[in-house]
């Protein structure tokens, strides 16, 4: 699965919204079951979106389900599976995600390959978090409002949740996995926005999820590489190339292999024209 610079929520009960949602602009668009539907919404929301979602075409769709310890989860994966149509998303998102055994249970029962985001919620999920990351092969979201609820931390004190976002990002690095980085709520603070999504990127995030169009282009731009570091990118890895093997003088610093892996890695990712 790649790794998107953003994730746009669009909740399930709005199917007057999903083609809005796509045309946004994010890298993702994720149909929301979850919390954005209320208990009542849920049977007609589910029969919606695998009813959109049956003719879409396109790439980078993804589906919230419930958690898969509750009824809403069970019928939301038994509807899933039955359906034809939900061949055509191409990940899912598992929230309240406690051990690895959650997600085994939503692949299983799904009976084909699928992509799975695990959402970390809770303190038990973190203290879970590497094993989860090992069966999450979508990546991590950083689920920071229930997280926060669940354990008393400061959702607005960024210093307050900095552990749980280091050991997301260190897990999903272990793993080989993308980590995304919890929704701003306050949609109309673009400043806030900016500088919240630098700190996640510069953590090991890979993208950040969004509850709004107007962050999108906001994320997407902090999650994209200039044109200037692209081409330095390229042109340590080619240094490297002629160095050989071993660590090699760049520029006046000393460049061994795991700063050659980073760039190669951003350039596998955002290729320079």
């Amino acid at each position: 699965m790649p790794a998107y610079r953003s994730l746009l929520f669009v909740p399930g009960s709005r199917a007057d919204r999903f083609g809005k949602a796509v045309a946004a602009g994010a890298d993702g668009v994720i149909i929301d079951l979850e919390d954005a539907v209320l208990p009542e919404d849920k049977t007609r929301a589910r029969s919606e979106t695998l009813t959109w979602v049956s003719n879409w075409r396109g790439a980078g769709l993804g589906i919230r389900i419930n958690s898969p310890r509750t009824a809403a989860g069970c019928t939301d994966i038994a509807a899933i599976a039955g359906s034809a149509g939900s061949q055509r998303a191409d990940f899912f998102v598992v929230p309240k995600v406690e051990t690895p055994v959650d997600l085994e249970i939503v692949r299983e029962a799904i009976g084909r390959k699928v992509t799975l985001i695990a959402v970390i919620e809770s303190g038990r999920a973190l203290a879970n978090v590497h094993a989860i990351a090992g069966e999450a092969n979508g990546g991590l979201l950083f689920g920071g409002v229930d997280y926060s609820a669940a354990t008393g931390a400061d959702l607005n004190d960024w210093d307050a949740l900095l552990t749980a976002r280091g050991l997301i990002a260190a897990a999903a690095g272990a793993a080989g996995v993308p980590a995304y980085d919890v929704p701003a709520l306050a949609t109309g603070d673009a400043d806030a926005l900016i500088a919240t999504t630098r700190k996640a990127k510069a953590l090991g995030f890979s993208g950040r999820a969004c509850i709004h169009p107007d962050q999108v282009p906001v994320v997407n731009a902090a999650f994209t590489p200039s044109l200037e570091e692209l081409a330095e990118a390229r042109a340590l890895v080619e240094a490297a190339k002629a160095a050989g093997a071993g660590a090699f003088l760049y520029k006046g610093k000393m460049i061994d292999r795991p700063v050659v892996l980073a760039a190669e890695r951003l350039l596998s990712r955002f290729r320079p024209g």
